[in-house]
């Protein structure tokens, strides 16, 4: 494994980073790159392969940053091997960037790994909002114009759905998957709003609140005539899809975690826009935190 730290000077760990890997059975060389000496800390690799090209995994704690510790492997490694070189070297990481992304714990709920940023199919939905408010006039179009705004701002990826938990990979050998490829792990901290939108006047970032459910979410916003009354999609964290009631008659407790998006679907949509919905939510468990 080749770890390297992208727009950081290490030379203060330099010594510190040695001892370590003297500790570990590792083998240090360093690297001369755009004139910053970068460390590069190579570890045995769990499974090898001929035919396995070099690979890297970029990590991060939102890819809203520009800066991600970079580990790259020379064979193919398990998600325990991954986790457990983050988790060593992440925090080090983060602590020459910004003082408030250091010191706090994963949120593991909503760790993901993605193949592409961002989603092939986030620009079509997009594309498919803003025909649909051709369609419409008034508030319904311009609601549709705020729901295309939203997604289009959303930072989403190809998302490999996968336990991230490091205790639950690390304990079962299923959920230890063996990794071949780039790949980008988002390792958030956790968030303190809850994402509402979908057939609403407009998209509200809202606090979240503990055994808060998807009905109290969505008074906090102004439902269309033709939004769906009786059901309302949660998106968890883990990407997970939930169909939660929200009618008076049917209306039935769930929870609902940090991070999650609420969305209220469309009840009835006008010819060539059947699969909005679904394509919509589909988009969304695919959403990185």
């Amino acid at each position: 494994m080749l770890l390297s730290f992208s727009h950081y000077s290490l030379r203060s760990q330099l010594w510190r980073l040695l001892l370590l890997a003297l500790i570990t059975c590792s083998s240090v060389t360093y690297a001369q790159a755009a004139n910053t000496s970068t460390p590069t800390i190579s570890k045995p690799a769990t499974v090898t392969s001929a035919d396995t090209q070099p690979f890297a995994i970029n990590v991060t704690t939102s890819i809203q940053f520009e800066r991600q510790l970079q580990l790259s492997y020379s064979a193919p490694v398990r998600m325990k091997q991954v986790l457990s070189d983050s988790l060593t070297h992440l925090p080090t990481f983060l602590a020459g960037g910004d003082s408030d992304q250091q010191d706090q714990r994963i949120y593991w709920t909503g760790a993901a790994l993605f193949k592409i940023l961002p989603h092939p199919r986030q620009h079509a939905v997009v594309t498919q909002l803003n025909q649909l408010a051709t369609h419409w006039q008034g508030e319904q179009q311009q609601a549709a114009l705020n729901l295309s705004q939203q997604i289009e701002q959303l930072m989403t990826g190809e998302r490999i759905f996968t336990p991230l938990d490091y205790d639950n990979v690390r304990l079962n050998k299923q959920a230890n998957t063996l990794i071949t490829q780039n790949l980008t792990l988002i390792l958030p901290p956790r968030p303190e709003q809850i994402l509402v939108l979908g057939a609403l006047d407009k998209p509200v970032w809202s606090e979240w609140k503990i055994r808060q459910d998807a009905e109290a979410y969505l008074k906090q916003s102004k439902p269309l005539s033709n939004a769906n009354n009786s059901d309302a999609w949660v998106i968890q964290p883990d990407g997970t899809v939930e169909q939660h009631p929200i009618a008076y008659w049917n209306h039935d407790h769930h929870d609902i975690a940090p991070g999650a998006i609420v969305y209220l679907g469309f009840s009835s949509l006008p010819d060539g826009f059947e699969t909005l919905n679904e394509d919509i939510i589909n988009l969304l468990r695919n959403r990185a935190l």
